[in-house]
């Protein structure tokens, strides 16, 4: 009797064993083509990155090591995902850690972009009266360009010394304009591009309609700094409304921290939170349509 059973157990497990060589095999195969897609996802990550954030910097002129920054998120990624985990012992919070982590450089580029275009637009008037000023007195178009870009400070003269250098370099006038339009996506900017161009291919009194230009132009600037300040409160009124449940949040964690624990670590927790945060959204959002009035 007990050969027999010895005898079927040596077959059950001479029949288990390719089984379990195809399970390993299996494992293995799925392990490495998950290595292999993370690698990729990896790379494709640094390879945009490098992309939207390096060429961001370039054309804000701010010269810096886009590796070593990508590097810096990575450590601010791990650390933050850690410090979430550690803290509420929530792999979701981790999660949601990250996703706010990694959104950081888009909104740091944007804000230097929206900050750059701002002090952009208040130079810009005064460079074309400047550009129209030299025409009047007998310069070319490149020796105006370059009498505004030496007495106007960043970022207008930036723009204008870039453009003069890609033309000594030979680049065509046309394409100088067309690259400065592209770089600064600003009404001025393009309609004083158009007036180049026109003045060019047509003819005609540039310094006159240049001056017209930047008198249009130092007029509308005085109607929207107008504008904003009388929507200075609407607009501190959607930061505020944002900020201060947040406020209340946090000191009621320091008050309560045990009553306060399940919104942090449980399914319910985290639904109310995430409505939280879509209705404050949706509240910013629609102050700042309601302030928010173009000229």
């Amino acid at each position: 009797m007990n050969a027999v059973i010895d005898s079927s157990a040596q077959t059950s497990g001479a029949s288990m064993l390719p089984i379990l060589l195809a399970a390993f095999a299996a494992v293995g195969l799925a392990s490495m083509a998950l290595a292999l897609a993370l690698r990729a996802q990896a790379t494709r990550w640094r390879e945009r990155f490098g992309a939207e954030l390096g060429l961001g910097l370039r054309e804000s002129f701010i010269y810096l090591d886009v590796d070593r920054l990508f590097r810096l998120n990575q450590w601010a990624l791990a650390l933050a995902a850690g410090a979430a985990v550690w803290l509420t012992g929530q792999v979701l919070a981790a999660l949601f850690v990250l996703v706010l982590i990694g959104a950081v450089p888009g909104f740091v580029l944007k804000w230097i972009r929206q900050q750059r275009r701002t002090d952009l637009a208040m130079q810009w008037p005064d460079a074309v009266m400047m550009i129209a000023a030299a025409l009047r007195s007998g310069a070319g178009l490149s020796q105006a360009m370059a009498q505004a870009a030496h007495e106007l400070p960043a970022p207008a003269s930036r723009e204008l010394d870039l453009a003069l250098r890609e033309q000594r370099i030979g680049v065509s006038l046309d394409a100088c304009m067309a690259n400065l339009e592209r770089r600064v996506p600003m009404e001025g900017v393009s309609l004083f591009v158009a007036s180049v161009r026109i003045a060019q291919d047509t003819g005609g009194n540039l310094a006159e309609t240049l001056e017209r230009l930047g008198d249009t132009l130092r007029r509308k600037a005085a109607l929207e700094g107008r504008i904003d300040a009388l929507t200075a409160q609407g607009r501190l009124q959607g930061w505020v409304m944002v900020c201060m449940p947040l406020a209340v949040g946090a000191a009621l964690f320091a008050i309560e921290p045990a009553a306060m624990r399940p919104l942090v670590t449980t399914w319910p927790g985290w639904l109310v939170c995430a409505g939280i945060l879509m209705l404050e959204a949706i509240g910013l959002h629609v102050i700042r349509k309601i302030v928010s009035i173009d000229v």
